[in-house]
């Protein structure tokens, strides 16, 4: 998601916030992901003020945008399943939703497959080990055996489009193109960027520094760092909510 922005808004100053300590959100509560997400922006926040809030994850999309646009006057942009793209493309086919079991049998899916799955029959996976192996692919590369045993209760159906619902799977898409070969991979990530140039106009900074925080004492590998310019991940406490 950040990569994509990047490219659509070269240059733009961002702080990137992730709750490691929390991962994955798919085996949490509602109550304990809303109560989560707004003390780690708030948090983030406090240390600078943002022109901007993405909430890069779809499970807390599907949950607190509105609990954050009461909170802040800023723009507020959710990164929500690909629904209506996927099915827009293969009227009446056959559509996979992969996500995590918390936005998998959410009611705000179910808003969204009544609203636009345009005749497709579409299928919804939720899995937090998908995730567990997402992260784990940062510090050891993907693990196709080990994607293919996650996603064994599907058996062998064939799918048009495979929807990835989380924001992680992107990083199993070498793994996920291979075992669904027949079908195409799609997610929000274009769609995300360009609402972001479109709400950007002069509440962007181009001349800050970056930040990344994490809510545990480890994070990614330092390869991943510095792919984006960053030489640390720095810890921040969450410890009222652990």
């Amino acid at each position: 998601m950040l990569e994509v922005i990047q490219q659509r808004l070269p240059g733009v100053s961002y702080t990137y916030a992730a709750d490691y300590a929390g991962c994955p959100y798919g085996d949490r509560s509602v109550e304990q992901i809303v109560s989560r997400v707004m003390a780690l922006v708030k948090t983030a926040q406090s240390r600078r003020q943002h022109g901007l809030i993405v909430v890069a994850c779809n499970t807390a999309s599907t949950l607190l945008l509105d609990h954050l646009r009461v909170e802040y006057a800023i723009p507020v942009v959710g990164v929500v399943p690909a629904i209506k793209p996927a099915c827009a493309s293969y009227p009446g086919g056959n559509v996979l939703l992969l996500a995590t079991p918390q936005t998998a049998h959410g009611t705000y899916l179910d808003r969204l497959e009544s609203q636009f799955s345009n005749g497709a029959h579409v299928q919804r996976f939720g899995s937090t080990e998908l995730v567990r192996l997402a992260e784990q692919s940062l510090h050891s590369g993907e693990d196709i055996s080990a994607v293919a045993a996650a996603l064994g209760p599907l058996g062998a159906k064939q799918f048009d489009a495979v929807v990835l619902g989380c924001t992680h799977f992107p990083l199993l898409k070498t793994s996920l193109q291979r075992i669904f070969s027949e079908a195409e991979l799609v997610d929000s990530s274009r769609g995300i960027a360009e609402r972001v140039a479109a709400l950007a106009e002069n509440r962007l900074d181009y001349s800050g520094d970056n930040a990344f925080y994490v809510t545990a004492q480890f994070g990614p590998p330092q390869e991943f760092l510095e792919r984006y310019g960053l030489n640390e991940a720095r810890c921040i406490s969450l410890s009222a909510l652990e």
